[in-house]
């Protein structure tokens, strides 16, 4: 599964399209590499059209699916180098775990029988299933049927593998583990993956990059700390950054920084998006770990003292273990969320408890609500 320094990437798509109504995909998955498509509209059915096609169970709308290179967007099942798990692969349940990996090589009909049997030992191995290659699917647990699933694929050598919401049914410590194990794969055999999901953490744990798809349009495409500072849209910031969202007034824009008034009165600044005008009415996205957290002795404060702050009240705080998640009620109603470092004591978080509350410019991002933002 490795690829050559140079070569073509495993997964390659060009304004492909799996639905009538749907929007058309280009991207690409780089070796060794797990591209993550986070799903975060209602619309989930989106993955499941995308994967079926991928697979070739159904033909694409539109435009093209390489693989290694390779044009195989009408090539039959089986014939792709692409291989799929999710719960539209399950495990034949009247053969043994040894037999269901054994199935596709035995299917293909092109690897003598000593040839097939001791690819079969090397991809058991590979998955941690060496001692239960003779059990049946209905003897093992979740994980195990996971580990399954991703050695009958492993073992027909594919350039690349489509993971179809794998991770639904799991527990967070069965998860943990099988997100190590596609880890050591990346790392020993160059595996790369395309992982569609609609649960954030997963998508955080696997990918390399990740893409958001709304609805199944493509908002954005990146690292992480990329999705994060600089998102390109209200969703991305709200739905992967998980900010809090404030309407304001743009006072004016000064190269790419803003500065707007809030309902409230106050005034804030921030990275001002892509078509952000004087005068616009923009919503301001504020990850709620950006976001500094001062609990006065004594209200009022100096104006001087508070100038870009934003007086609050705490309506809750929840300690989380690594953090405490705070909510806070401003002036006009609207509430804002704050991950703060569990540094307060109980008694210090009494709702009611007066704050200000602000951030840095660079940590904010003001998109303009009119058809300008795309």
């Amino acid at each position: 599964m490795h690829t050559a320094h140079g070569s073509p990437p495993p997964l390659a798509l060009f304004n492909f399209t799996s639905l009538p109504s749907g929007a058309p995909l280009t991207l690409t998955v780089p070796s060794g590499q797990c591209l993550a498509l986070l799903g975060i509209g209602n619309d989930q059915e989106n993955f499941t059209a995308l994967c079926a096609a991928l697979a070739g169970h159904q033909h694409p709308v539109a435009g093209y699916l390489h693989v290694a290179g390779m044009d195989v967007t009408h090539a039959p099942t089986g014939h792709r180098r692409l291989g799929t798990i999710g719960q539209h692969t399950p495990l034949f349940p009247h053969l043994t775990v040894a037999e269901n990996v054994l199935f596709p090589l035995r299917a293909e009909g092109r690897i003598p029988p000593a040839d097939c049997q001791r690819r079969v030992t090397e991809t058991l191995a590979l998955t941690g299933l060496e001692a239960l290659r003779n059990h049946r699917p209905a003897r093992l647990t979740d994980e195990q049927v996971f580990r399954a699933q991703l050695a009958r694929v492993l073992v027909t050598r594919p350039e690349v593998i489509v993971l179809d919401r794998p991770f639904t049914t799991l527990q967070p410590a069965s998860i943990s583990r099988l997100v190590a194990l596609i880890e050591k794969l990346q790392r020993a055999i160059g595996l790369s993956t395309l992982l569609l999901t609609a649960n954030r953490a997963e998508a955080l744990l696997l990918g390399d990059r990740i893409g958001i798809l709304e609805n199944g349009q493509l908002l954005q495409c990146d690292t992480v700390p990329t999705l994060l500072d600089r998102p390109v849209c209200e969703q991305v910031a709200v739905a992967f950054g998980e900010a809090n969202a404030l309407t304001g007034k743009v006072l004016y824009c000064d190269d790419d920084t803003a500065e707007l008034r809030l309902p409230s009165g106050e005034t804030v600044e921030a990275m001002a998006a892509a078509g952000l005008e004087d005068n616009d009415l923009a919503r301001i996205c504020i990850p709620p770990d950006r976001l500094s957290v001062l609990f006065p002795r004594s209200l009022p404060v100096a104006a001087e003292d508070s100038e870009g702050m934003l007086l609050c009240a705490l309506v809750s705080a929840r300690h989380l273990g690594t953090s405490i998640h705070m909510r806070f009620r401003m002036q006009d109603g609207a509430e804002l969320i704050a991950h703060r470092p569990p540094v307060h004591l109980p008694k210090d978080l009494q709702p009611g408890r007066p704050a200000l509350l602000a951030w840095q410019t660079a940590s904010a991002t003001a998109f303009p609500m009119d058809e300008k933002s795309g």
